[in-house]
């Protein structure tokens, strides 16, 4: 009876844990909006718990009420809001026909098993199904974490393991009570207390597990918030190109790489040419509208080696590792002709566009970025000053327009 009253115990500590992380998860939503349908049914998902745990500690209070089998129910469906807020936050779609049918079947189960000498069959199913939620979990967690670190390489690879360890843990302690009950069930239902089945070390593993998840899914959203302010300060809100604080970082690197390996390094500076005009006969949403088009084909059309920033208002960085001076200018000929030739529209309008671009490139000796950027700024200079839409590079004077 002591073991028995310590357990419950141990589960009025874990229910009122998950109200308590209920309402952080509440809290979260009123001041995360980027996070808050995920943060909501994690919040669900932690009432349920709670509810399903209160259910089980007054199960003796309700004479002839299946207590048991309600909190089973409450259990699946927990789990089932926490995979399906996993998925939204993933950028997944939600398996809501998946979700159903575990709950249909969950339904099944309760009702078909619902008498006291049948619940070794309820426990085991019931306990296969949480099983199965929590290991879709941890899948749904290391997809999430391994594309954010496709997009980010920088990324710690370790992470994916550590936040999806405590799903993981679940599912097999899941299956194990499955497989104990099912071989052994005097062992947890002894004296045919078989709806009473709670022991001190269960109780006391469910509130580890708990915790954990809550961390894992607290530092799920920690990581997407690191994410984000590392988005917002190494890339452009308007084009969602990288920012000049990027492309420094990135030509820092690329010099390493070309001083190291003697290959040569290339940098276009491109520019809209009278820009000013299309702002005033289509107004800024208009530009903006022209700026996030324009970064669209020029990301398109580079390599995965190259890297595409908005340098500042109408002017695009485009950097070229392992490229001569030929494959630059090359290169700014196909943009050149690309722009020219795609249409672009506002509002049901026209807007011809043409660009200018200057090239210039690193092929050996000491390695200067900025003297690099102001050589390829020189040759944009004199390709508008001879007439716009056409390319110039750094070692020529000019080249002639469509060449």
């Amino acid at each position: 009876m002591d073991t028995l009253s310590a357990a419950h115990a141990t589960l009025l500590v874990s229910a009122l844990l998950e109200c308590f992380v209920a309402s952080g998860w509440l809290l979260a939503a009123a001041m995360l909006p980027r996070f808050r349908v995920a943060t909501l049914h994690w919040a669900a998902f932690s009432l349920l718990v709670g509810l399903a745990f209160f259910g089980y500690l007054s199960s003796s209070h309700w004479p002839g009420v299946p207590v048991y089998a309600i909190g089973n129910m409450l259990m699946v469906g927990a789990l089932a809001l926490q995979a399906r807020g996993l998925q939204l936050e993933a950028g997944q779609t939600p398996a809501d026909r998946v979700f159903i049918t575990v709950l249909a079947l969950a339904a099944l189960v309760q009702g078909a098993w619902l008498g006291p000498e049948q619940s070794v069959w309820r426990i085991v199913a019931t306990s296969l199904l949480l099983s199965g939620l929590c290991a879709w979990n941890c899948v749904t967690v290391l997809r999430c974490i391994h594309q954010k670190n496709a997009q980010a390489p920088q990324a710690p690879r370790a992470l994916g393991v550590v936040l999806s360890a405590p799903f993981a843990l679940a599912s097999m302690v899941f299956a194990l009570r499955a497989s104990t009950v099912l071989l052994a069930p005097e062992r947890l239902m002894g004296n045919a207390r078989a709806d009473q089945s709670i022991s001190m070390p269960g109780a006391l593993v469910w509130l580890f597990i708990s915790l954990c998840m809550a961390l894992a899914l607290l530092g799920l959203v920690v990581y997407q918030l690191q994410r984000q302010l590392s988005q917002a300060a190494t890339h452009d809100t308007l084009t969602g190109l990288p920012n000049r604080r990027a492309a420094d970082e990135f030509l820092t690197q690329a010099a390493l790489h070309a001083q190291r390996h003697s290959t040569p390094l290339s940098v276009l500076m491109i520019d809209i040419d009278f820009f000013k005009k299309v702002n005033d006969q289509h107004g800024h949403a208009g530009g903006d509208q022209v700026l996030r088009t324009l970064a669209r084909l020029l990301k398109n059309r580079a390599r995965a080696s190259d890297l595409v920033t908005r340098w500042g208002g109408e002017e695009f960085l485009m950097l070229l590792p392992d490229t001569p001076l030929d494959g630059a200018r090359d290169m700014a000929e196909q943009l050149r002709l690309a722009v020219q030739n795609s249409p672009f529209h506002w509002q049901q309008h026209n807007v011809p566009i043409t660009i200018s671009v200057g090239a210039a490139t690193w092929s050996g000796g000491p390695f200067l970025a900025n003297v690099l950027i102001a050589d390829a700024d020189s040759a944009l200079y004199r390709a508008k000053n001879t007439g716009r839409n056409r390319v110039c590079v750094a070692s020529e004077v000019a080249a002639a327009p469509g060449k």
